[in-house]
């Protein structure tokens, strides 16, 4: 009897086997993600926090009020009839140079002014009708010319001078109008007939308004002004230098007169001008070392002013200074300054930008060298002031200099001078765009953080 033989088979694999290479494995893969967890929290949490130094300039301001001192000759009014101003404010006239026509009465005046800008208009339409206009074939330069005249109505509409008006006004519609010439919306022919229109009512004008009966001249040359307030002669130029806390602001306090009936204007005879301020104790100490100033005044028109300081006069009772600048610069909205708000960059300063908390006073040891280069040995300079800088995986200690700290920063140059790179100890300052530590413990050079 043939017996039937089995061939070798696989034993089943017991089921403990199975799950303890599941269990391995698991294992094995948590360990992997909590090492690489690991390196990313010790790479975001180095125990220190770091901030990326930005180059900035900021400045040292102050805010009073100002009173405005200057040379000024009073315009009476002697005159029979209505006159109107041929000078607009903060112009300069030369001594003799007529300042205002006058007329029998007020519709001669208005007639008068009415011709003045007709005048302007028939030049612009003359040009505009004219072959020789260069413009109305070079479109690049038309444009140029409306903003330029755009840019100059929102200049002088800041500035006050509202007189100005009405010719840049013209300026901007003979820009505009050659526009159209060039892109065929208008022809010359129907410009050649608004300026006979304009001719003719200019004719008709000319024939029923009277002409001027007087004048009215500078008495002295220098920059008219047509407003007058009752301070004009107040103080005298000589001894503007001399006023005190107490007569400045008795000057503060003083009512303007307003214009009268009896002044046609006033003449500041100088470019040169003076402003008075009053500053406390705490505010004259960023004067200290400062000659010369910059002023914002918001009514001037003007950006800014450069000034002189010429004066200080303290007052030891109160505690408070007179400070008297002098400017040179004048222009249509300075002329008409008195009581102002006034604010005065004393210093501007210029460097990267360091957090308070970021600076440490530290010994650093450095090596000396002879004449020729050659190292003698080394020195320690003690409380020397520096950030600490992150490059790579360690800090770094380095000096800083700083002449000013506003608003909890210190002002830090990166440009040094031959003084400063002679007390610099630790090779490098502070540089734009370095990572300086803001908040860590036990902070030193050479400090691994990765």
């Amino acid at each position: 009897m043939r017996q039937k033989t089995f061939g070798k088979g696989r034993r089943p694999e017991p089921v403990n086997s199975k799950r303890i290479r599941k269990l391995a494995a698991g294992a094995i893969g948590f360990l992997v993600l909590l090492y690489v967890g690991y390196q990313f929290y010790a790479l975001q949490n180095k125990g220190v926090a770091t901030e990326t130094v930005m180059y900035a300039t900021v400045s040292d301001v102050l805010q009073t009020e100002g009173l405005a001192i200057r040379q000024e000759t009073v315009i009476k009014g002697d005159y029979h009839g209505v006159f109107s101003y041929c000078v607009d404010d903060g112009k300069r006239v030369a001594e003799g140079g007529t300042i205002a026509d006058v007329y029998q009465n007020e519709s001669d005046a208005a007639a008068r002014n009415r011709i003045k800008l007709l005048d302007q208009k028939i030049q612009n339409l003359e040009l505009l009708t004219s072959s020789a206009d260069h413009y109305v074939s070079n479109p690049s330069l038309l444009n140029t010319q409306i903003y330029t005249s755009l840019s100059d109505i929102q200049e002088e509409a800041q500035r006050g001078n509202y007189a100005e008006l009405p010719v840049l006004r013209e300026n901007l519609l003979t820009a505009l109008n050659r526009r159209m010439l060039v892109t065929e919306e208008e022809s010359a022919e129907s410009y050649r007939q608004r300026l006979t229109a304009v001719r003719e009512e200019r004719e008709a004008l000319a024939a029923s308004s009277g002409e001027r009966i007087d004048m009215i001249t500078a008495p002295v040359s220098g920059y008219f002004v047509s407003a007058v307030d009752g301070f004009e002669g107040v103080v005298d130029m000589e001894k503007a230098l001399e006023l005190t806390p107490s007569e400045i602001r008795s000057l503060q306090k003083r009512e303007s007169s307003g214009p009268g009936k009896e002044y046609v204007g006033k003449i500041c005879g100088e470019f040169k001008w003076y402003l008075a301020c009053i500053f406390s104790e705490n505010d004259m100490v960023k004067f200290e070392g400062a000659s010369e100033v910059a002023l914002d005044i918001p009514f001037a028109g003007s950006s800014q002013i450069p000034a002189k300081i010429v004066a200080k006069n303290p007052d030891p009772a109160t505690g408070e200074t007179a400070v008297i600048f002098e400017c040179s610069y004048m222009d249509a909205g300075i002329a008409m300054l008195r009581n102002e708000r006034v604010q005065i960059t004393v210093r501007t300063y210029s460097g990267v930008l360091v957090k308070k908390e970021a600076l440490h006073f530290a010994d650093v040891e450095y090596t000396v060298y002879d004449e020729d280069g050659n190292a003698t040995g080394t020195q320690v300079a003690k409380d020397v002031m520096g950030v600490y800088v992150e490059y790579g995986d360690r800090l770094k200690f380095v000096q800083i200099f700083s002449e000013k700290t506003v608003n909890g920063y210190a002002i830090c140059k990166i440009q040094l001078d031959a003084e400063e790179q002679e007390a610099l100890v630790t090779g490098s300052t502070i540089q734009l765009y370095d990572e300086v530590v803001t908040e860590g413990t036990d902070l030193y050079d050479g400090k691994l953080v990765r």
